[in-house]
């Protein structure tokens, strides 16, 4: 900036101001012609983009079926070699069993903990009336 002041030219004063219209004209219509023309090409394939999007659609619900089919797979083939471990295994302890089967239990406090935090919050969020009523209104 200090060279700018030195050398006596503004920033402004170098830029005449039909020049800078312009520019800014000319930068406006080309906006305006891209703009248009990708508009066009969309309209003229629209039938194209709807079917590209459908079978993208398609494709992604079949990956996720059959990632949820495989994950499906393993479970299954996991719970049977826990039950045939079982069989097998006639000297389980019983200590041994409960851990097994409450390994994913949950405390009754973090329940209640958790019910009642979701209750105020959503008393809060809906309101004295609740959703029922907002939505009749």
């Amino acid at each position: 900036m200090q060279r700018l002041r030195r050398s006596g030219t503004a920033i402004l004063g170098s830029l005449a101001l039909p020049t800078l219209r312009k520019k800014a004209s000319n930068s406006w219509y080309s906006v305006q012609d891209t703009y248009l023309s990708t508009k066009d090409v969309f309209e003229r394939h629209r039938v194209v983009f709807t079917v590209g999007s459908s079978i993208a659609s398609l494709a992604v619900a079949w990956a996720g079926y059959s990632l949820r089919y495989l994950h499906q797979e393993r479970v299954e083939k996991r719970l049977e070699s826990i039950e045939e471990a079982m069989k097998n295994n006639h000297h389980v302890e019983n200590d041994e069993i409960k851990k097994i089967v409450n390994s994913g239990n949950v405390s009754l406090p973090s329940c209640v903990a958790t019910a009642g935090t979701a209750l105020i919050i959503g008393r809060r969020k809906l309101g004295e009336g609740g959703f029922a009523l907002k939505v009749i209104n």
